[in-house]
């Protein structure tokens, strides 16, 4: 079979798709043709003209659904072409298979499922049966036949398929390329569809599993010396985290890959053990949830127990072993306030963050905090998802305007903590020069505190350049809503 995945983008920025590169492995492997298109309909047509594919694959996240939607329904309208969809948009939403222009769905962990998937329906027989397979159905029970067990040995999992972006210079000539050591998360954010994800495969399989040491090695060798990368982004929720597993880990990627790194952990996980090893191994940059700085919201809204003395404590181990702190952190919170958003501000200063990353909170549907949000009348009950988490929020809260404007000044404050004075002047400067002030800072911070390797005077141009068109256009563009 001949299989066209259509990959949107602006989800994925300077990322390889991973999911997608699985999957085109996966299906290689089986013996069919894979190509992809970027999300631009002329684009898209080129290809459906040139190759005649028989099936097109989409994989979807929640916010890009409706954007996704209107070129599978702009294909429909010209081409028989079946399409099948999966993602985590598809795993959580199902109830998107009964859209006429939807032919299949695959939800949850997809390779064992598209591999018997693909096998029938190149032998012309029936997906009926199938777990993982959402079928067409009038009632909201459209995965009839559940979902298989999780993958338990990560192991089998072929390496994902880095050929299959090679017209796209952003990703197959890129110098950071990314790796997965792990599937899942131990968390149960409220925000976060993790809990979600933990009700689907409830006694089917560890929500949280980890390839041996020697497999993310081999594949991190491959990245250095076939696709010449100079460093590698462990894109996994956590980084793994047991004792004999990172010290392994420190002892064999130091020797064999010798490449810096960048990945995300939790402050609660940051004991010396950890933090040394991840020094030795190469860690430049962690990413790490501050969330908020009120302990009250953290613990019982987002349901994150940490103390703020304790990630002041583990910040300061990072910083003795020279690991970089991007933080991430959450403002507009449910039952929250400005002041509240504040001392978010406040924590990130004294947690010394060498870049302090701010988001407005999203109530993803079907997530506790959507939940909790509709009880407090704080969202409409038919609410409009905004599309970028970095410019507005549905939630109706108290000094949304100054939230929002914060959320452009917070890094720019804890770059430059003598701002702290006259935070709540600067929340009344008119908001679009600050934004370019944010993306410029951004950009830089981007280049010297996550990317940390050595990089020629005309790559560094080129990616500043880059980055900030890109949020530029974002920027532009955030009117743009999920409906």
């Amino acid at each position: 079979m001949k299989i066209l995945f259509l990959v949107n983008m602006e989800d994925i920025g300077f990322e390889e798709p991973l999911g997608v590169l699985y999957l085109s492995a996966l299906c290689k492997h089986e013996g069919h043709q894979v190509y992809v298109s970027e999300n631009k309909f002329s684009r898209l047509e080129h290809m459906i003209k040139e190759i005649k594919p028989d099936l097109l694959a989409v994989s979807i996240l929640t916010p890009s659904f409706p954007h996704l939607f209107d070129t599978i329904q702009s294909v429909k309208k010209k081409y028989d072409i079946p399409v099948l969809v999966g993602g985590p948009h598809a795993t959580f939403f199902p109830e998107i298979i009964n859209k006429p222009e939807i032919d299949y769905l695959i939800a949850g962990e997809g390779e064992l499922a598209l591999a018997e998937f693909l096998a029938r329906i190149s032998s012309g027989l029936s997906v009926d049966g199938l777990q993982n397979v959402a079928v067409k159905h009038s009632g909201k029970e459209v995965l009839k036949n559940g979902v298989r067990p999780l993958i338990k040995n990560l192991d089998d999992i072929r390496f994902p398929d880095r050929e299959l972006f090679k017209d796209y210079e952003q990703f197959y000539g890129a110098d950071v390329r990314s790796v997965m050591t792990s599937r899942g998360c131990i968390y149960m954010c409220s925000y976060c569809y993790n809990h979600r994800y933990q009700e689907i495969y409830k006694g089917l399989g560890e929500r949280f599993r980890v390839r041996s040491v020697d497999n993310v090695v081999e594949e991190c060798e491959e990245l250095k010396h076939r696709y010449r990368a100079r460093m590698i982004h462990f894109f996994d929720d956590i980084f793994p985290f047991k004792e004999e597993w990172i010290e392994e880990f420190a002892d064999k990627y130091s020797k064999k890959v010798a490449l810096p790194f960048f990945t995300n952990t939790s402050f609660n996980l940051c004991s010396e053990h950890y933090v040394k090893n991840l020094s030795r191994a190469g860690c430049k940059t962690l990413f790490i949830g501050v969330e908020t700085g009120n302990e009250r919201l953290r613990e019982r809204v987002l349901l994150r127990k940490m103390s703020n003395a304790m990630m002041i404590q583990r910040s300061e181990l990072l910083h003795k072993y020279d690991i970089k702190i991007y933080t991430q952190n959450l403002l507009g919170i449910p039952f929250g306030s400005l002041d509240m958003d504040i001392e978010t501000l406040r924590l990130n200063i004294s947690l010394k963050a060498d870049f302090a990353m701010a988001y407005l909170c999203q109530p993803y549907p079907k997530t506790g905090i959507e939940k909790m949000a509709k009880e407090a009348h704080l969202l409409d009950e038919n609410f409009v998802l905004s599309r970028s988490f970095y410019y507005s929020t549905p939630l109706k809260i108290a000094d949304k305007k100054y939230v929002e404007r914060l959320r452009v000044i917070f890094p720019i404050v804890v770059n430059f903590p003598i701002l702290l004075r006259i935070v709540r002047l600067l929340l009344k400067v008119p908001p679009l020069p600050l934004q370019v002030l944010n993306n410029l800072l951004h950009g830089y911070k981007i280049l010297t505190v996550v990317l940390r390797y050595r990089m020629s005077p005309a790559v560094f141009i080129k990616n500043i350049k880059l980055f900030v068109l890109r949020r530029t256009n974002a920027l532009f563009h955030s009117d743009i809503t999920v409906r």
